[in-house]
């Protein structure tokens, strides 16, 4: 049984602390990077991969998932439910009580007033013995009249005998109903409070705090209170009656009843008709049977759409109401600590309304008091730390992270340690990018809950398929994490799953849909996102061969991996590596912002996946141009080179295919960025072109693979024409480096296009010196004497190599470059004279001969041989001067 857990009350004091051991381990001040070759265990079989689940002694439900502390299945709306229908219960028992003391005292005086004004009716008909007494009154004057007896006094009737009182006929009961009524309604209302509470902790809680600020803002509880004081009225009014009870009968009897009856019959309707106008964002506590029966025609019962911002404020509002009202000092605790998961971007209202309920003070005192060593300080620790951040203004500045855990038993072991330049990931220092993520896990979740429920296929609960979509779910979170205190072992972990996972899928040993697979590399970009901030830079260059390999050409037995599956994750590596144009921060850019930005780019293209399917081919060519561009650096072997040459993809000269924060139109992959990428490569052999051939042919592929565009003016293209040159003729002409040989003569063609007349102009600059510096001249020379029939393997070298020296000689006399001192060393190893520039007027002459006589030498071979050749033999061809 795990240990319970221990906070600090308002004290600051954790409770159990004796039960705490002394020797628990504590996170390290160093930061720990985790090779990307080296793989934390993972159990592969149940999935899980909850970094919850590796802590010792946590239940799992006790702590919320990084980020997630306000989110709907945090454990603070569970406390909220349970506060609040204790809550709730006591107020809504008291209102009731109220309610039925006011029905019980309007029935007792409704019977009283009732049998007083039956008696009192009787004053409103003729009474028989008081009118013959009137009746004998008038018959005794008239005699005494004819008497003639005048002394007797004058008798004229009372004239006030007759009215009676209006006021207490004025229907007594009426009143009283009128009050039963109200409180009859009340109780309702009270009734619908309570009512509806059930369904997940979130749902409760959003509904029930609507309903709470829909009480509070529409005064339910004063109208409940103030409903005794009509029964006051009314035996005022009755009170009043009485003293003049007398009074004469008149029309006036019929307008306080109206009044009384008007004045209900006007609550009647305003209770109806206000539930049924939307005045505001919260819930009208008022209705009747009517309101509710037309709310449910018209389909209104379902209540307010889900926003971000309404949701995030409700969040905030309910937890501040239960750190207000709570009396139990856990509840209090967990949601203090649920303040760690707000957003604190554009919430200065929420900070006031925290801040009202002392949660700021509150959350100060129990970060202070945390013993050190307490039952999971890091995990508590680290939510009071955040939760007071909310608090801090945007400006404030980054307190640095704490120290970086590593596995139990695993600290140590295959981890390189070493703390960053920078003072490590900002704690606190970008809070929009912890917004973005934020807002990205929500909208995966939800794309996720929908593909699992969609009834247009039925999906397979099996283990590949639930962590697939488990590394996609909670990928955001781990990146928060690593992002807030740096590199985890728990993130590195769920990195090593998803590799494995692949590397399942194509061994037939994972079975995966191939809708499951794009959540899972969704996963996999937002986990390298935070994995590479900070990283140092061969490490990351691992982790993006690692998942280069996992879409390698499948042999026997295997599935291949399409590629563009990649697209997402390796974009995420190239951007954070170059600051490329076009994004609304400017460059220089920080590894957060760069992180940033990824995480936008991430978001942009879950919500357009048709998008990132025609993009992909471009992202991926970025990738593997960022790793070409230092392979000494990033540590890259001939085998990685070769790798990253096969996944290169064709480009189109032209295809202006968009990435999401670049520049609109922008060649992202161009010949110019392609020739910089590989310059060291090619540029840093020792012996001939490249150690290995296969890495000769790796970047000839690369370089053929991408479109030629103009801006490659700005590239050192004579060094890759010199290149090439020396790959023709060095590489065989058959078996499998014939390919080689076939591939560098389709990128002389590019060169020699003549819809393309300034890729020539374009060799001007470096040209020279590039040949010189590798000797092509003499190799060509060489190559044009070599013995060679049509049947040779040599005569293919032969025939290139004499209408290459050609155009290079066709070239230098074309350009005027003879004068330069670069090109003249160059002929002078080709004629093989010393002495060929005594005399520039002769030393033209002499290349001149050269130039006819290659040229015929060239027209010769072609035509004896006619045979199948490359088409850049024929655009040789071409070039050649007519014959006289």
């Amino acid at each position: 049984m795990s240990t319970p857990l221990t906070q600090p009350h308002e004290g600051g004091t954790p409770a159990h602390s004796s039960d705490v051991k002394r020797n628990q381990s504590k996170a390290s001040n160093k930061q720990i990077f985790i090779s990307p070759n080296v793989r934390v265990p993972t159990v592969r079989l149940t999935g899980v991969l909850d970094p919850k689940a590796q802590v010792p002694n946590i239940p799992q439900e006790d702590f919320d998932e990084y980020g997630a502390e306000l989110e709907p299945d945090a454990r603070v709306w569970k406390t909220y439910v349970k506060e609040a229908d204790k809550f709730d219960a006591e107020q809504v028992d008291g209102w009731n009580r109220s309610l039925d003391v006011t029905l019980i005292f309007a029935a007792l005086f409704t019977a009283i007033c009732t049998a007083f004004v039956i008696e009192s009716s009787k004053s409103l008909k003729e009474d028989l013995a008081e009118t013959s007494a009137r009746r004998l009154d008038q018959i005794t004057s008239i005699l005494l009249v004819v008497a003639n007896i005048s002394d007797r006094s004058q008798l004229n009737p009372n004239e006030l005998t007759a009215p009676i009182s209006p006021v207490p006929f004025s229907p007594r009961p009426v009143d009283f109903a009128a009050v039963s009524l109200l409180a009859m309604l009340a109780k309702e209302w009270c009734y619908l409070f309570m009512s509806g509470r059930i369904g997940d902790p979130w749902s409760q809680t959003k509904r029930r705090q609507q309903r709470w600020e829909g009480i509070e803002k529409w005064k339910m509880e004063q109208v409940i209170m103030i409903l005794p004081s009509f029964i006051h009225l009314s035996f005022l009014s009755f009170a009043t009656g009485l003293c003049i009870y007398l009074s004469d009968l008149n029309i006036g009897i019929a307008v306080p009843a109206a009044i009384v009856t008007l004045g209900s019959m006007i609550i009647y309707v305003a209770s109806t008709v206000l539930p049924l106008v939307h005045l505001s964002e919260t819930i009208c506590p008022y209705s009747t049977s009517i309101s509710r029966f037309v709310q449910r025609f018209r389909g209104e019962m379902k209540g307010t759409a889900e926003d971000s911002e309404k949701t995030n404020h409700i969040a905030v509002e309910a937890l501040a109401w239960l750190i207000k009202t709570s009396e139990d000092p856990k509840s209090t605790d967990i949601a203090l600590q649920a303040v760690a998961g707000a957003d604190p971007n554009n919430a200065a209202e929420d900070r006031e309304l925290l801040k009202e309920s002392g949660a700021d003070t509150m959350i100060s005192r129990r970060l202070i008091g945390l013993d050190s060593y307490s039952n999971h300080y890091n995990e508590i620790s680290d939510l009071y730390t955040r939760a007071q951040e909310f608090f801090q203004p945007l400006s404030a500045p980054a307190q640095q992270p704490k120290g970086l855990s590593s596995p139990p038993g695993e600290k140590g072991i295959g981890h390189e340690i070493r703390k960053s330049s920078s003072g490590g990931a900002q704690r606190g220092s970008n809070r929009e990018l912890q917004k973005k993520i934020r807002d990205l896990r929500d909208i995966v979740n939800k794309k996720i809950t929908a593909y699992v429920t969609s009834p247009d296929h039925v999906f397979l609960s099996t283990p590949d398929n639930i962590l697939a979509l488990r590394i996609g779910s909670t990928a955001a979170s781990h990146c928060l994490r690593t992002l807030q205190h740096g590199v985890q072992w728990q993130t590195q972990e769920l990195f090593d799953s998803a590799i494995e996972l692949l590397e399942g899928y194509r061994n037939h040993t994972a079975h995966l849909h191939d809708r499951e697979i794009p959540y899972l590399m969704i996963g996999t970009a937002m986990l390298l996102s935070s994995l590479l901030v900070q990283c140092p830079v061969d490490f990351g260059a691992r982790y993006a061969m690692r998942l280069l390999r996992t879409a390698d050409r499948a042999g026997d037995k295997q599935k291949q991996l399409r590629l563009e599956y990649l697209g997402l994750p390796l974009l995420v590596y190239a951007l954070s590596r170059h600051d490329y144009p076009g994004w609304t921060h400017p460059a220089p850019l920080s590894p957060t912002s760069r992180a940033e930005r990824s995480i936008e780019v991430i978001t942009y293209y879950v919500w357009n996946p048709q998008k990132l399917n025609k993009a992909s081919s471009f992202m991926i060519n970025l990738a593997l141009l960022e790793l070409l561009s230092n392979s000494v650096e990033y540590k890259l072997d001939d085998a990685d080179i070769v790798t990253i040459s096969g996944a290169f993809g064709s480009v189109v000269d032209g295809d202006q295919t968009h990435i999401h924060t670049f520049p609109t139109g922008s060649p992202h992959d161009s010949f110019s960025r392609s020739v910089k990428s590989m310059e060291k490569v090619v540029l840093n052999e020792r012996d001939g072109p490249l150690n290995k051939d296969a890495v000769t042919i790796a970047c000839l592929t690369v370089l053929n693979r991408t479109g030629m565009d103009q801006s490659a003016a700005d590239a050192p293209l004579g060094d890759v024409y010199a290149f090439v040159i020396e790959c023709v003729l060095n590489l065989p002409v058959s078996g499998p480096e014939a390919y080689g040989q076939s591939t560098a003569l389709d990128l002389l063609q590019k060169f020699h296009d003549p819809d393309h007349p300034e890729r020539r102009q374009n060799l001007i600059p470096n040209l020279a010196q590039s040949l010189d510096k590798r000797g092509v001249f003499a190799k060509l020379k060489q190559a044009t004497e070599v013995t060679a029939t049509a049947d040779n393997t040599n005569f293919t070298i032969k025939l290139f190599a004499t209408g290459q020296a050609w155009f290079l000689v066709d070239f230098a006399i074309q350009t005027g470059a003879t004068d330069h001192e670069d090109w003249r060393r160059c002929l002078i190893s080709f004629v093989g004279d010393e002495s060929l520039w005594d005399s520039p007027d002769s030393g033209i002459g002499r290349l001149e001969w050269w130039r006819s006589t290659l040229a015929e030498r060239y027209r010769g071979m072609w035509g004896k041989y006619s045979t199948r050749r490359h088409k850049y033999f024929k655009v040789l061809l071409d070039l050649l001067p007519l014959t006289s």
